[in-house]
């Protein structure tokens, strides 16, 4: 195997790992219904990172990192959502 298709396979991993952290506080919030302890500073900061990183990898044509931080923003991207739904409830 070749070196190149080795470190496609460990950024595929790793983009996965990325994305597979945030689902338990997704779970969380969704199961709790109230998001108090999130701070949506640090969600628009990750958001905004991930956008940028993005337009980046977009740029570079790389998909293992297009595929990650697509799947990285919409589970951000629902966190900021769940935040916002339940942002008033204790």
């Amino acid at each position: 195997m070749q070196a190149s298709a080795i470190f496609e396979i460990l950024g595929t991993a790793g983009s996965l790992m990325i994305c597979a952290s945030v689902v338990p506080q997704v779970v969380k919030t969704y199961r709790m219904k109230r998001s108090r302890d999130l701070s949506i500073v640090y969600l628009g900061l990750l958001i905004f990172g991930m956008g940028l990183l993005e337009a980046y990898s977009v740029y570079v044509r790389d998909f293992v990192f297009i595929f990650g931080n697509t799947l990285s923003m919409l589970s951000t991207g629902l966190l900021i959502v769940l935040w916002f739904r339940y942002r008033g409830q204790q």
